[in-house]
């Protein structure tokens, strides 16, 4: 019997996997800004600073749905920029030294709303400052262009 609900269990998710939406993705961004910016300078890019309540911001649900799970942006990204994501997420389990690490970040770049996008050049200077912006992916990856390429 157990046999078959583990069967039934394994059918399920391999059906339903491909429907569910990339939400994921950003999960496995660079969390620790030091080494993205130390991979940024490496493979000559800017970072993508996603300041995010990843779990409860209804314009970071938003943005997300809209811009970061697209191809579009997919491909953009690994192209121009390193993502780093700074969450502040409610629900969402994370580590005392992370929380510690995105408060500061928040401070420094006096980040007082979400979603905030700052683009910073490798040596951690900031480049640009935007939020979600309405348009899909094609506008949002057009209206970031000016500041990613050198």
């Amino acid at each position: 019997m157990k046999r078959l609900q583990l069967l039934c269990l394994i059918v399920t998710v391999a059906l339903i996997a491909p429907a569910l939406p990339a939400a994921a993705d950003i999960y496995s961004w660079e969390t620790d800004i030091e080494a993205a910016l130390v991979r940024a300078e490496r493979e000559d890019r800017v970072v993508f600073a996603y300041f995010a309540g990843s779990d409860w911001c209804g314009w970071c649900a938003r943005l997300q749905a809209e811009v970061l799970d697209t191809q579009l942006f997919r491909d953009f990204a690994r192209r121009y920029v390193v993502p780093l994501l700074i969450d502040f997420p409610r629900e969402l389990p994370q580590t005392g030294e992370q929380q510690l690490a995105n408060r500061v970040l928040a401070r420094q770049f006096g980040v007082t709303g979400f979603p905030t996008i700052v683009i910073l050049d490798s040596r951690g200077g900031e480049i640009h400052r935007t939020g979600y912006a309405a348009g899909g992916a094609g506008n949002y990856v057009s209206l970031l262009m000016p500041y990613v390429r050198h």
